[in-house]
């Protein structure tokens, strides 16, 4: 599927503005994730490289969607011929944003120094 010119604007206004993950609840982009879902049967594809299996729960874009939001859409990417949106478990998309990182929660120091005398 390719992204429409107005749907493409709104998208790179989303992404300016900070909001690219609202992209997410659009109706294309839910009938496109089905559809590579589909499409790798719903196995990771990077375990599957492994010769592992796991199911796929997330689509990932190879290029980032704030780089080439004209790409959104795109199971394909023209430039390259390769696939720009794969299936992965969350464990192997987890690798694939090593910048997002979980932020662990940090427990505050004491407020007083605990004894046991």
């Amino acid at each position: 599927m390719v992204i429409s010119a107005a749907r493409l604007q709104q998208l790179q206004s989303m992404i300016a503005a900070g909001v690219s993950d609202d992209f997410y609840d659009w109706p294309e982009w839910g009938h496109t994730r089905q559809d590579v879902l589909d499409l790798d049967c719903w196995e990771c594809q990077l375990c599957k490289q492994s010769g592992r299996y796991r199911k796929a729960v997330i689509v990932h874009h190879v290029k980032h969607l704030r780089d080439r939001p004209d790409l959104a859409l795109s199971v394909i990417d023209p430039d390259t011929g390769k696939r720009q949106l794969v299936s992965l478990c969350r464990a192997c998309h987890e690798e694939q944003h090593p910048e997002r990182g979980l932020k662990r929660y940090q427990l505050p120091p004491p407020l007083t120094v605990e004894r046991w005398d």
